[in-house]
């Protein structure tokens, strides 16, 4: 089978367990979520972090693109650090694509129209069909509750951001205006029960985020992710037509399954 996963924290931190279903990794590590002594709840974090939730949930499209680097963690124990480019686009209530280029030269892609959701494996010439209907988020909630497995930078796609970040929060710190490719970006520090995390978000009235730093310190080898996000593009024009999938001709299909 192939992977798949990209969400950052699932909507809960159990769930960044979601097993690669497509490999457009942003994360991929099994956590285990033990309990921890909540810290000091800075207020300033919590309010920029509501305010890029509210500016994020109100757009109707929404795409973007992210260089990320993340630790691929071998069974030796040796952490290789592998990266990829993925480009984003969602239109709500139903509409999703998303496309990524790992260092390997792999190529996947993923279609939901609101009725089928694809996934296309250019490099292994398959691909894979999940009939569904419904909203984008009841998409990325049967992929991990039924396949465990999640859409590329899964948490940013949700109607209510804030909630899928604030659910596992037990400590928040406010570090300041710091410098993110020559743009003025918040600085959040979170711990969470299974990963501590930064954020680094826009600083003007497009409070988009601009950086991630995760490290999974429930994991012996406390490996790192790291995501670079730009090409920002919020209620910008998208035609049905990208969110219906493109299979190559002579792509062998694959059953859609949860990975053994």
């Amino acid at each position: 089978m192939i992977g798949m996963n990209i969400g950052m924290f699932g909507r809960q931190v159990a769930r960044i367990t979601a097993t690669p279903l497509f490999a457009i990794t942003i994360v991929g590590f099994a956590v285990e979520a033990k309990s921890q002594d909540a810290g000091p709840m800075d207020e300033k974090a919590l309010q920029v972090l509501q305010g890029m939730s509210d500016y994020l949930t109100t757009a109707k499209t929404i795409s973007f693109r992210a260089h990320t680097f993340f630790d691929e963690v071998q069974k030796s124990g040796i952490k290789i650090k592998v990266a990829r480019k993925v480009r984003v686009l969602i239109k709500r209530p139903n509409q999703l694509r998303a496309v990524s280029i790992s260092d390997d030269r792999a190529v996947r892609s993923a279609w939901f129209d609101g009725s089928k959701f694809t996934v296309s494996l250019a490099h292994a010439n398959q691909y894979m069909e999940l009939d569904f209907k419904g909203n984008t988020d009841a998409l990325l909630d049967e992929l991990i509750e039924k396949y465990e497995a999640q859409l590329p930078l899964a948490d940013l796609l949700y109607s209510n951001v804030g909630q899928t970040f604030k659910e596992s929060i037990i400590s928040a710190q406010y570090l300041g205006v710091r410098l993110v490719k020559g743009v003025n970006s918040h600085h959040l520090s979170f711990e969470s029960t299974g990963a501590d995390w930064q954020i680094w978000i826009q600083a003007d009235a497009s409070p988009v985020p601009r950086r991630f730093a995760i490290t999974y310190v429930n994991r012996p080898e406390k490996p790192e992710f790291l995501a670079a996000l730009d090409k920002w593009s919020i209620n910008g024009t998208a035609d049905d037509s990208q969110f219906s999938a493109s299979v190559p001709d002579g792509a062998k299909r694959i059953k859609f399954e949860k990975q053994k």
